[in-house]
């Protein structure tokens, strides 16, 4: 009889963890670097990022959470990132920027595509949330995308083709973890959470429960 597969597990990204990232979150740079900048040269770049990950890292007592395998040292299969807005620079490209001063922003969510829409993105939003809060935050501000809205610019439409690789989250899921828009788009609204929230956030059974649901293998 064949034994349990492979456990999945939230990792705290810190110092000493960036290197359990999803694969997309550990190339994009598009929150992470000025595209009005002078030497702007592309949206990957695995060495920018890394650099971008290891200053937050000083700063924050975690940058994002990961789920991974547990067995594993290295990669995930989903990563949220979040910082004080100022440090996302690469905001800048969103039809409803800025970010509200004093709010924290929730970047990007990579996520594999066997584990979307199976309550992994709650599991991560929540744990973003608590950590915000214990930080001090204000409020989580993120840019949400709806799939099937009319994009009126071919930028807007861009962004919301490039959603994966960018880590958008689509609204509805955005709002089931008690974000609300405050600046309406047809395609990228902005959603903010006040902190603490007033909504109860998962329990450690539900994401036991939650991750247990995927199959990691």
């Amino acid at each position: 009889m064949a034994g349990p597969g492979p456990q999945a597990q939230v990792v705290p990204l810190h110092a000493r963890t960036l290197a359990r990232l999803h694969p997309l979150t550990a190339k994009s740079v598009f929150w992470e670097v000025d595209p009005l900048n002078a030497s702007f040269q592309d949206t990957v770049s695995e060495m920018d990022k890394g650099a971008w990950l290891a200053a937050r890292a000083e700063e924050q007592d975690t940058v994002g959470f990961s789920i991974a395998e547990a067995a594993s040292t290295r990669g995930a299969l989903a990563t949220v990132l979040y910082c004080p807005a100022k440090h996302a620079p690469g905001a800048v490209r969103m039809p409803t920027a800025p970010v509200s001063v004093g709010a924290w922003l929730v970047t990007s969510l990579h996520i594999d595509t066997v584990a979307r829409n199976r309550g992994w993105e709650s599991v991560l939003l929540d744990s973003a949330i608590m950590a915000a809060t214990g930080a001090d935050a204000d409020a989580l501000e993120v840019f949400g995308v709806r799939p099937d809205g009319t994009a009126s610019s071919d930028s807007a439409a861009s962004l919301r083709r490039s959603a994966p690789q960018i880590g958008l989250v689509e609204v509805s899921l955005l709002e089931s973890a008690g974000f609300m828009v405050v600046r309406d788009h047809d395609v990228i609204p902005r959603l903010r959470l006040e902190l603490p929230p007033a909504h109860e956030l998962l329990s450690a059974r539900e994401v036991e429960s939650l991750l247990a649901g995927v199959p990691l293998a």
